[in-house]
């Protein structure tokens, strides 16, 4: 079996956990969009006026709400109550995370490794959010949160993660409002990430461990495509792979995974039969590792089993997975997950 049952006790206490993690999210989000940045007084002129100042994927903004009154200071007040009460809603909150954590903890549940999940975290909270997907092994994780079971451990061991870009749209990039790009998102999470070259797309921290930026590979292939690059001098560049692009425009599959330290990561992958199709794809062509396309057969067998078993909402569908070459599509249809069934009649249709 590649997959276990997630404990009953588990399960309950991780429902708490993601039930609080998706209310903070909530209440942070609202606070970003509704009571970023600051509001105050200014002397202008000898005269008090309201302003407005906010920071926004790098672009910063001021606005005037006139003079003063009963009427600014009432929009005043009511600005810094509610910002007060989402900050206690937000630390109560907060407290709750950190006490399901160590619950996680103390029942062993713990998944994604803590320097791959913070990455993710840093992903998903840049206003580019959308345009980023976890692919390869580490896409296992977001499958398996979903399916309420945990796979093998040999079957998520890996020492990377692969965020595969959509680049048919320009990338930018922001961390606390300022415009930044890829290799800083890494280095936000640890400064000890560094690429082997300017312009490089792969960065590795002082562990070993890796992260790698690819996009789908441009038709024709010296096609310029709007996102290929973030647009910061020196910045880690996206390596363009074949085949990408049904990853890309595979619909989003979304599920909230637990981290080693037991604390919830938002992942987004692409739907978990168009990842079975490529990793098959991947795995019969002829310049795959050996190893490497032995063990991308035994996930997608493992991914196509869940989808059984478990998930099967997420089977192929001909028509939400149209983006997908038929000649792949049938490599989900014929198999490994279809191997071990008995054939009660001949292959003559």
């Amino acid at each position: 079996m590649y997959y276990s049952a997630l404990d009953s006790r588990v399960i309950r206490d991780r429902v708490d956990l993601v039930a609080t993690f998706e209310e903070w999210q909530r209440v942070r989000n609202l606070s970003q969009d509704e009571l970023s940045g600051n509001m105050s007084y200014e002397l202008r002129a000898g005269r008090e006026y309201l302003y407005r100042r906010t920071t926004k994927n790098g672009i910063r903004s001021t606005r005037s709400l006139g003079s003063r009154s009963d009427k600014t200071d009432a929009i005043l007040a009511h600005y810094l109550r509610q910002k007060q009460e989402a900050e206690e809603r937000l630390a109560s909150l907060a407290g709750k995370i950190n006490q399901l954590a160590a619950v996680m903890r103390a029942l062993n549940h713990q998944r994604v490794p803590s320097i791959a999940a913070r990455l993710i975290r840093k992903l998903d909270e840049s206003p580019a959010a959308a345009r980023f997907r976890v692919v390869g092994t580490h896409a296992l994780y977001a499958y398996e949160a979903a399916a309420a079971v945990t796979f093998n451990g040999e079957m998520v061991a890996t020492g990377d993660l692969d965020v595969l870009i959509d680049d048919r749209a320009p990338l930018r990039i922001a961390i606390d409002g300022e415009a930044r790009g890829l290799e800083a998102i890494a280095r936000s999470v640890d400064p000890s990430f560094q690429q082997r070259q300017k312009g490089d797309f792969r960065l590795t921290n002082k562990d070993g461990f890796m992260v790698e930026f690819i996009r789908p590979e441009a038709r024709p292939a010296h096609r310029v495509m709007p996102g290929q690059v973030s647009g910061i001098e020196g910045d880690a560049v996206p390596a363009p792979i074949i085949g990408l692009e049904w990853l890309v425009s595979a619909p989003a599959f979304t599920a909230i995974a637990i981290d080693d330290r037991g604390f919830p990561v938002r992942m987004t992958a692409p739907a978990p039969a168009i990842w079975a199709a490529h990793k098959l794809w991947i795995a019969q062509r002829d310049d795959r590792d050996p190893g490497k396309a032995a063990r991308d057969k035994v996930q997608a067998e493992a991914v196509l089993s869940l989808i059984e078993d478990r998930l099967p909402q997420e089977r192929l569908d001909p028509v939400k997975h149209s983006a997908l070459p038929k000649l792949v599509a049938d490599l989900v249809t014929a198999g490994p997950a279809k191997a071990d069934q008995k054939n009660l009649t001949p292959d003559w249709e």
